[in-house]
């Protein structure tokens, strides 16, 4: 099989591998679709190169075909398409317990060797266990099922909030993420969205799928617009979808007293808080990461048109190409959203 397996940052070598063979319980995919996300961007620079180290093969995003079936599987046959959880979990441990597999203490990420190197679905074949596979719904195609785990994200975090009717919402940094929590705040009932990007066509995007106000920080003071647009108060939920610094800072001092900052965004291993407002506004930040068991909502979501996603996929390449992928990630002219990669 063809496998982009990293050799320098942004470098990969198109490598002929052995396909693998599913073990018991596990299923043999055939990937068609496998997206690029932020953090395969951040995974290869200063701060999260570990993540990404040359020889991996990366990839987490992925929709595909099961083509083989391990010993024990039921339920899943030769042909089925399905979308894959890419954070692999247990099943035992106390996290999982809890139902909480996305923060299992043994689990491990494809695409990445943040724990130990876990080779990822940029090749043609991935076998995976049972438990990380979603059937797709018949009118999604491999495309809008690698969309998965970056639509899990955003349905994660936004049932973590603990909004309620009518709140207003901050959305820092609308990327693929962001642009489907903007989607997701209107649908939860929101009050007002802020959308808040430097790209003025991912502001448009985010004006299109619901946002009230959108803000552009080259041009505009976020903190002045926020106020303006809550009578001086700030936002009940600000959605930290950037991780820098600078963004988080922003999160904290543009919450409502006893406003809550979701945390998702992860670009810097170290940031520092402005104690002031945190402490005096009584404000609450939310730690997230990845899903838990929301995968099947998510994709009956897509599939039934309440989550757009068609909009967001704006590049597409085969294997050979995928250093082409990063490239218009990284130019800032492109306007990439969502790049997907076609093993």
């Amino acid at each position: 099989m063809k496998a982009a397996v990293i050799s320098a940052p942004y470098r990969f070598n198109i490598e002929d591998r052995e396909a693998p063979s599913p073990a018991s319980g596990e299923v043999l995919i055939r990937v068609r679709a496998v997206g690029i996300c932020g953090s395969d961007v951040h995974g290869m620079e200063a701060d999260g190169g570990s993540r990404r180290p040359p020889g991996l093969i990366m990839g987490h995003e992925a929709a595909g075909e099961i083509v083989a079936v391990g010993a024990g599987v039921d339920g899943w046959k030769a042909g089925d398409r399905v979308a894959l959880n890419p954070q692999l979990y247990c099943g035992h441990c106390h996290a999982c317990r809890r139902g909480w597999p996305n923060l299992c203490e043994n689990g491990v990420t494809l695409g990445s060797a943040r724990k130990q190197l876990t080779h990822g679905a940029m090749r043609e074949y991935i076998a995976v266990p049972t438990r990380q596979i979603y059937k797709l719904p018949d009118n999604l195609s491999f495309d809008e099922g690698a969309t998965l785990d970056f639509v899990g994200n955003a349905f994660h975090v936004m049932n973590r909030s603990n909004s309620q009717l009518g709140d207003c919402f901050l959305v820092i940094g609308t990327g693929a993420i962001g642009l489907v929590a903007v989607q997701l705040a209107r649908l939860r009932g929101a009050g007002k969205i802020i959308a808040v990007d430097t790209s003025p066509a991912k502001l448009e995007l985010a004006r299109k799928f619901g946002a009230d106000r959108v803000v552009n920080p080259l041009t505009e003071d976020v903190l002045a617009a926020v106020k303006e647009e809550t009578d001086g108060y700030g936002a009940d939920v600000v959605l930290e979808m950037v991780g820098l610094p600078s963004t988080y800072e922003t999160a904290v001092r543009a919450a409502k007293m006893q406003g809550t900052v979701m945390a998702l965004g992860f670009a810097a291993n170290e940031v520092t808080l402005p104690i002031q407002p945190l402490l005096f506004n009584e404000v609450t930040i939310v730690g997230c990461t990845g899903f838990s068991f929301e995968g099947p909502v998510v994709l009956d979501m897509i599939a039934d048109g309440r989550i757009d996603v068609k909009p967001l996929i704006t590049h597409e390449y085969p294997l050979e190409d995928i250093e082409r992928g990063f490239e218009a990630l990284l130019d800032k002219k492109s306007d990439a959203i969502k790049v997907i990669i076609h093993p």
